[in-house]
């Protein structure tokens, strides 16, 4: 893991850099999906040292599913079309993997009725900016508020299982981690529809998913 990380953060940098630029722009979502690779390779590493073998099974395909959204995504950005196919099958990868993982989650706090309610808030969140007249979702607008749901369900079941089955490190990493995915998503919804989005945004929405999706990884290492 020593390794592992710093480089991590490498492939991260360059990937960041190469956002903006126009010279690598066809490269762009190889590059990110590179960097996304970097978090399966913590998880599985970390499910190596620790053999927590059943939970990081029902994890993987949720870690897959956000590698491929970031594919999408990337291609996405590189027409800067956040309206059409590719990104609609990026936000219905990375939908399906919000569920995957609060599926595997379950595993340490079973469902419970508590769980949907924070995503209603969410979804209110989402109802309530998007009535900002600086936001042009249009269509995107009803896929968003449904969205905002599963992305608010994994961040109300890590909440669950701190209150439930404790603070311990494990715990911790996956509530950071979750409520990191929370923001990255929150601020995407500005850097892509708001008409003139600050450049910072950037930075903020891939540093929090990246950081959010590598302490989901780093859940399964064994710190005891």
């Amino acid at each position: 893991m020593a390794v592992l990380l710093p480089l991590y953060i490498l492939v991260f940098s360059i990937m960041y850099l190469t956002y903006h630029s126009t010279k690598y722009v066809k490269q762009f979502p190889w590059i990110k999906l590179s960097t996304s690779l970097g978090f399966i390779l913590i998880a599985t590493y970390s499910a190596v040292l620790s053999q927590e073998y059943a939970l990081f099974f029902r994890m993987l395909p949720a870690f897959i599913l956000a590698a491929l959204g970031d594919l999408l995504l990337g291609f996405a950005h590189t027409r800067n079309d956040y309206y059409g196919r590719e990104f609609m099958l990026g936000v219905g990868s990375f939908l399906t993997a919000h569920i995957i993982f609060y599926l595997a989650l379950t595993t340490i706090v079973p469902a419970q009725v508590v769980d949907f309610v924070l995503p209603l808030g969410v979804m209110a969140l989402i109802l309530f900016l998007s009535q900002n007249k600086n936001l042009a979702l249009d269509k995107m607008k009803i896929p968003a508020i449904i969205y905002s749901f599963f992305v608010g369900l994994l961040f109300s079941k890590s909440l669950m299982i701190i209150l439930s089955a404790g603070v311990t490190i494990p715990h911790m990493l996956i509530l950071t981690g979750s409520f990191l995915f929370l923001t990255s998503d929150l601020v995407l919804l500005f850097l892509n529809f708001h008409i003139a989005p600050p450049k910072c945004l950037a930075f903020i929405n891939l540093s929090t998913y990246y950081a959010g999706l590598a302490l989901l990884g780093l859940s399964l290492y064994p710190f005891a």
